[in-house]
C-alpha cells in the first residue's frame, strides 16, 4: 500500500486503533459475539471490563492489518529487528536438532505475520497454511505479500503431502489452531468448556514425528512483537491414534489458554468459538 510508504507506522497504528474502536460500536453482531466469547475467558470480569477488552481486541486487529500492509517496506535488517529479544525461538532450534522438522500452532493472536517475517529473516525455512478470503484479488494480494517476505504459503484447500515434505527437509510449518473448521475436528476443553478445533497440527506432528509447540506473538508496539512458545507440552504418545490426537491437541490448547489469560485483548475471535448453549450464562454487572 502506497500510504504505508509515506505515513509513519506509529501514526498509522494510532489511526487503525481509533478506527477499530469506532467499529466496535458500529458492529453490534460482532460486538455481542466477542462479549460472549470473553464471558468464557474472563468469567470474573464485569461487563464493563469485558467491553473494554473486546474493544481493544478489535483495535489491535486493525493495527495488525496495518502492520501487515507495511511489512513489505521493511529491509532485511528491519525484519530481524521486529522481534523483541526473547527465548521464543529456542524451542524451534531444539526441535530442529531432532531432524524431523517443527510444527508451530499459533492462534489469531497478536501479529503472527510479523512473526513469520521475523522467522524468515532469521533464516528459517517456513511454510504457512493460509486461509482464503473468497476474493481472488485479496487472496493474491495476501499470498504475494507473504511470499515476498520469504514465507511459503500453502492454501488450506491444497494442504497435503507438501507439508510432510517440508518437515522431512527439517523445515518449519505453521498452521492456525483456532481457524474455522473445514472438516471434522477434535473436541477439547478451553477455559473450562468444550470446543472443537482443527486436528491438523497434532495429526501432522504425530504422522511425521516433528516437534510441535504452541506459539503466540503479542504486539509490543508499532511493528514490534514478542515471541512466546511452549514446546514442553507434557504429552506422551500411547500409540493409539485417536487418543493421542485428542491429548496432543488438548495440550496445545491448554498452552494457548495461558497465553490468552495473559493478553486477552490480543486474541482476535470475532465468531462464536463456543457452542451457543454454553454461552447463555448470566453476566456480572458493571
Amino acid at each position: 500500500m502506497a500510504v504505508t510508504r509515506v505515513v509513519p507506522l506509529p501514526l498509522l497504528c494510532a489511526i487503525a486503533g481509533l478506527v477499530g474502536s469506532v467499529m466496535y460500536y458500529c458492529w453490534p453482531q460482532g460486538r455481542q459475539t466477542m462479549l460472549r466469547n470473553y464471558a468464557h475467558v474472563l468469567p470474573e470480569a464485569t461487563v464493563r471490563e469485558r467491553q473494554r477488552i473486546a474493544r481493544q481486541s478489535l483495535a489491535n486487529y486493525l493495527r495488525y492489518m496495518v502492520e501487515f500492509a507495511a511489512s513489505g517496506n521493511l529491509s532485511p535488517e528491519q525484519r530481524l529487528a521486529v522481534g523483541v529479544e526473547t527465548p521464543g525461538f529456542d524451542g524451534v532450534d531444539q526441535g530442529m536438532e531432532q531432524g524431523r522438522g517443527v510444527v508451530v500452532a499459533p492462534m489469531h493472536f497478536g501479529n503472527w505475520d510479523l512473526a513469520a517475517t521475523n522467522a524468515a529473516a532469521r533464516g528459517y525455512k517456513l511454510t504457512v497454511v493460509g486461509e482464503t478470503f473468497g476474493n481472488p484479488r485479496l487472496d493474491d494480494l495476501v499470498v504475494g505479500g507473504r511470499e515476498a517476505l520469504g514465507v511459503r504459503l500453502v492454501k488450506m484447500e491444497k494442504v497435503g503431502p507438501s507439508l510432510v515434505r517440508s518437515l522431512r527437509r527439517n523445515e518449519m510449518v505453521a498452521t492456525l489452531i483456532d481457524r474455522p473448521l473445514h472438516e471434522g475436528g477434535v473436541r477439547v476443553r478451553f477455559f473450562g468448556e468444550e470446543v472443537e478445533v482443527p486436528a491438523g497440527p497434532a495429526r501432522l506432528a504425530l504422522h511425521t514425528g516433528a516437534a510441535i509447540g504452541a506459539v503466540a506473538f503479542p504486539r509490543r508496539g508499532p511493528g514490534r512483537i514478542d515471541v512466546l512458545a511452549n514446546f514442553d507440552l507434557g504429552f506422551e504418545p500411547t500409540g493409539e491414534t485417536t487418543r493421542d490426537l485428542q491429548a496432543l491437541t488438548q495440550a496445545i490448547m491448554t498452552a494457548h489458554e495461558a497465553f490468552v489469560r495473559q493478553y486477552p485483548e490480543q486474541w482476535y475471535m470475532f465468531r462464536e468459538f463456543w457452542e451457543a448453549h454454553t454461552s447463555d450464562e448470566p453476566s456480572k454487572g458493571p
